[in-house]
Parts: structure tokens; sequence; C-alpha cells
């Protein structure tokens, strides 16, 4: 079979970035959604033909398929430890000074979210983050919500790199499952961190849970569960712990997928998983559901916060399992948008035409 073009400007791709050496800072190999991004961010790269590694303390994790290939541990994330190179990559904010020692030409800051605008850090911890935006190095944004914010408050320009996405993993079920009078609804995320939502999502939902006789079925996704939220729904399905390639046959379980998060969410990663799943979605009225479906499309928007349009929201897709299917596919075109190769050549643009 021929080539397509859009095989050849790959290709094309490949020979401008062979040989270019790109090093990523990280303080932790933990099953986060913003580590997995990082790790798709080098194997992006390197099918373009990049050398690229991953460096952290933590030890290699084996719940991303292909990390060994990329991965280095080091006792620390000190200069004397990590290997010169053309592009470094810091992901958070102490890792931004190493990655500016030990890049010979270019540094960048990796940001998934506007660290010193949560009011839970301590004030020192926040100077710290707020002071890194303000180092010598390339700001690299999942969202476009983020360029304005890094530009008004710091006053420099940023380099917007699309989520990296396999929709070709995240699709929808082959059939779709029988419909029994109950609807299936998935939260993801820490019951503790306000940025989530996930506290104030459940405690609105509930009362919907007991007035339908348990017509909601709550399916909770996350690393643990805290025992103010098991005290509250006990009856929640929960899946902790839960490898990436195992997420999408998860989320094509689910009717609907609800994003609760606060405007301080840098993107809503699992709404776009779900989205590529097929998966009508309610999600809040923030700027970075706003970037991902800008024209509701996909998903019914709420006010953070609001219980009472939260129940409603829900309510009203449980009842219109047609709505649900017109919102499903919207969002799968959107999520067909979001590639691993769009990222790695979005970022190729960033390392060899930085902002002057």
């Amino acid at each position: 079979m021929a080539p397509t073009g859009h095989g050849r400007r790959w290709e094309s791709s490949r020979e401008e970035s062979s040989g270019l050496r790109v090093a990523y800072l990280l303080p932790g190999a933990a099953l986060y959604g913003g580590v997995k991004v990082v790790f798709q961010h080098a194997r992006a790269l390197s099918r373009l033909g990049v050398e690229v590694t991953v460096h952290s303390p933590d030890p290699c994790p084996d719940w991303f398929e292909g990390a060994r290939a990329f991965y280095r541990q080091v006792p620390a994330l000190e200069r004397r430890f990590l290997p010169r190179v053309e592009v470094a990559v810091g992901t958070l904010a102490p890792t931004v000074v190493p990655a500016i020692e030990i890049a010979e030409r270019l540094a960048c800051h990796l940001c998934q979210g506007y660290e010193p605008g949560h009011d839970t850090l301590e004030a020192g911890a926040r100077e710290v983050m707020r002071a890194a935006y303000d180092l010598p190095a390339l700001k690299l944004v999942v969202s476009p919500h983020l360029l304005r914010t890094v530009r008004d408050r710091h006053g420099v320009e940023a380099r917007w790199i699309p989520q990296p996405f396999e929709p070709h993993l995240f699709r929808p079920p082959e059939r779709e499952r029988a419909d029994d009078g109950r609807l299936r609804v998935l939260v993801s995320g820490h019951w503790e961190l306000e940025v989530k939502g996930v506290a104030w999502c459940m405690r609105a939902l509930r009362p919907l849970f007991e007035r339908t006789g348990g017509g909601i079925e709550l399916v909770r996704l996350s690393l643990d569960a805290d025992d103010e939220e098991v005290a509250l729904w006990p009856e929640a399905a929960r899946h902790r712990h839960v490898p990436p390639a195992e997420v999408p046959a998860l989320l094509q379980g689910v009717d609907l997928c609800i994003g609760p998060s606060s405007p301080l969410e840098g993107f809503g990663l699992l709404a776009l998983e779900a989205m590529g799943c097929g998966r009508a979605c309610v999600l809040t009225d923030i700027p970075s559901h706003r970037d991902l479906d800008p024209d509701s499309e996909a998903s019914i928007k709420v006010p953070f916060g609001d219980g009472p349009a939260l129940r409603q929201a829900v309510e009203r897709l449980w009842r219109d399992r047609d709505l649900r299917g017109r919102l499903g596919v919207a969002g799968r075109a959107i999520a067909e948008t979001y590639t691993e190769r769009r990222t790695a050549e979005a970022l190729m643009r960033a390392f060899r035409r930085p902002p002057t």
C-alpha cells in the first residue's frame, strides 16, 4: 500500500528530528495522569527518531508498557547525575533548575496546570512554584487557557502542546450494555484533592442515588479510597491502581463520565479518554473543559460546586439514552483529533523554533 500524505509528513518529521537528544526530569513515577503524559511524550518523540530519556529517582514503573526503553533511574535530579542534552524538560517546579543546568541549547518547563494558583499550598511552597515560572525556560502548556495564564501572570509566551492520546485504544465498545434501568456513572480522582472536585460531586449525587432507589450506580477510579468517601457511598464500585491499559474497558462499561474539577484543573484527561470511548460527559464549566469541548457538543456543563445543576444534568441523561448517544458520538469526533503524533510534532516545533 502506498503511504498516505500524513504518513509522508511523519517520515519527514522523523528525518528532521533524528539525532536530537531530549531529557525529561521527573520527580516520581507513581501512577498519575501527569506522569503518564510525560511517558507518552517520550514514546511519541522516540517514534520520530529523537534520542529521548526520562530521569527520575524512582524505580522504573511496570504500569507503562515500553517505559524501560527510555527510563533512567538516577540517585537524584542533580546535575552530577544527569547527562548533558540539547533539550531538557523540567516537569514540576523543583526540576526546572536542573533542566536549565543540563540543557546545551534549550530548557523547557512542562506546565500541566498552574501550581501557584492552589490555595491549599503553604505560602513558601507556593512562592517556589511561582518563582519557577520566572526562570529562563520555555513554558510548554497542555491546554490553551494556560497560554493566557502564563502570559497574564508572568509576561511570557508559552507553547501549547496538545495532549497525547491513543484513539485506537480508547474507542467505543462493540456493543453497548443492555438498558437495565440504572445509570452507571464514573467519577475519577482523589477525594481529598479539591482541584479534582470529587468530594462535592459525590455529596451532590448521593441524594439522587437515594431518591432513585439506587438507580445511579457510582463507579470510582482512584489510587485510594478515603474513609470519609467510603462512609458517604459504601455501595460504590471502586477500582484502585488500575493500569492504563485497563482503563479503556472500564470506561466502555459505564454510561456517563463526570468531570467535576475546579477551575485550577490544567486538562481533563479522563474526560478526553471518556469521549474517545463514546461516553457522554457532564463537565464543570471551567477553562480546561471549555478548551476541550468549546461548543458543548459532547458534554453538559455545570458550574463548579453547583449540586442542583449537577443532579439535574445527570438525571436528564439518565432518562434520555438518545442524548447520551449523541454526546458520545460528538465526543469521539473530538478525541480523534488528539494523537501522539500530533503531540510529538508540536514538541518538535517548540524545540526547533522557540519564541524569540
